[in-house]
């Protein structure tokens, strides 16, 4: 990164992030009418530019960057590492904003929660920018060979465009096309 002020001042006059403490019900919880689930949160990217994620027992589980499908249609997930016991380690997820901010060299890690038989926590911090961040390709990431691919928008206006499109179902993984909705959102 040529330039990594531009990051100090998405972050200094304050972000759009939270921190979640979650505690997912094990079986011997769930209730009848969700036994026949098989995942706590379906496959998703976060919107925002990167995760923190500490969890105590197994459940996380992602894609890797060049996964390919598998012959019964299926995707190839792999279960997350644990961190330690005294919460020294963590995982760490790209999100939305990272992507569009290096034109897809990297990418949204995508993601899902699976049932399990054990009540299991974790401790989320979902990085974000300030509201008025402009989100877009970096320069440096940007060439006549690979133009711009992503559309500028504000921290805020991804994040409320991003809540507004799960709440009408829209989801943000394209398991069919192998990427993340929300970061390739036009705006």
């Amino acid at each position: 990164l040529q330039d990594a002020s531009i990051f100090k001042a998405a972050f200094a006059s304050g972000d759009m992030g939270t921190i979640r403490l979650i505690n997912y019900p094990g079986d011997s919880e769930v209730g009848p009418e969700d036994m026949g689930a098989t995942c706590g949160i379906s496959p998703h990217t976060d919107f925002e530019a990167f995760t923190l994620q500490h969890q105590d027992s197994m459940g996380l589980q992602v894609l890797a960057r060049d996964f390919t499908t598998l012959p019964n249609g299926g995707l190839p997930w792999i279960d997350a590492p644990l961190g330690k016991p005294d919460g020294g380690e963590y995982i760490v997820m790209i999100g939305d904003v990272l992507e569009r901010y290096t034109n897809g060299v990297l990418k949204a890690t995508p993601h899902r929660v699976v049932r399990t038989p054990h009540t299991r926590k974790s401790i989320i911090r979902f990085n974000a920018m300030a509201p008025e961040t402009v989100i877009e390709p970096l320069q440096q990431f940007v060439t006549p060979e690979k133009p711009a691919a992503y559309t500028k928008c504000t921290m805020r206006q991804h994040m409320e465009t991003t809540i507004r499109n799960l709440d009408l179902g829209l989801g943000s993984w394209d398991s069919t096309a192998g990427r993340s909705i929300s970061a390739h959102y036009r705006y």
